[in-house]
């Protein structure tokens, strides 16, 4: 009779823990903590009226040429549309406290499909990026859609801080 070897279970190490998100230049990606957002104007106005926004954040690093894009965001039952809304020069933020304003003179309503005029839900959407584009973070707010009983669009911004 040959002689029979004990079974023998290996036991794999475990896996290496992930690697730490890579940001543009190397590094792991900054922790970002919105403080405050403030709108004008904060009450429902015509929809192609100017806009205002500043946001206060903190970072746990240096943050040297990102800007900040913003874009209003619709989905349709058919697909997703995208309208750029404008972008905040380049700039570098310290670690700690940080603030970011952003203007819009308005949006003329020729640039908006009509599909998201009959939506009467969408998303303005600020994104932190870095020079090589790639999104850190965002910050996204509700936008309600309405026509007046005049048949004019009007537009309201949630503000995700109150």
């Amino acid at each position: 009779r040959a002689a029979v070897e004990p079974f023998k279970m290996e036991v794999p190490a475990p896996p290496p823990p992930p690697p730490p998100d890579d940001v543009a230049g190397g590094g792991t990606a900054p922790v970002i903590d919105v403080t405050s957002i403030e709108l004008n104007p904060v009450e429902e106005c015509a929809f192609e009226a100017g806009l205002g926004l500043a946001i206060g954040f903190t970072s746990d690093s240096q943050l040297s040429g990102f800007n900040w894009r913003v874009s209003y965001v619709v989905d349709t039952a058919k697909r997703r549309y995208i309208v750029q809304v404008g972008s905040t020069e380049p700039a570098d933020y310290a670690p700690g406290m940080n603030a970011m304003t952003f203007v819009a003179e308005g949006l003329s309503i020729d640039e908006v499909p009509k599909a998201l005029w009959q939506q009467s839900n969408g998303l303005l959407q600020l994104a932190l990026t870095s020079p090589s584009g790639e999104e850190v973070m965002a910050v996204n707010m509700v936008v309600q859609i309405r026509v007046d009983e005049t048949g004019s669009l009007r537009r309201f911004i949630f503000n995700p801080m109150e």
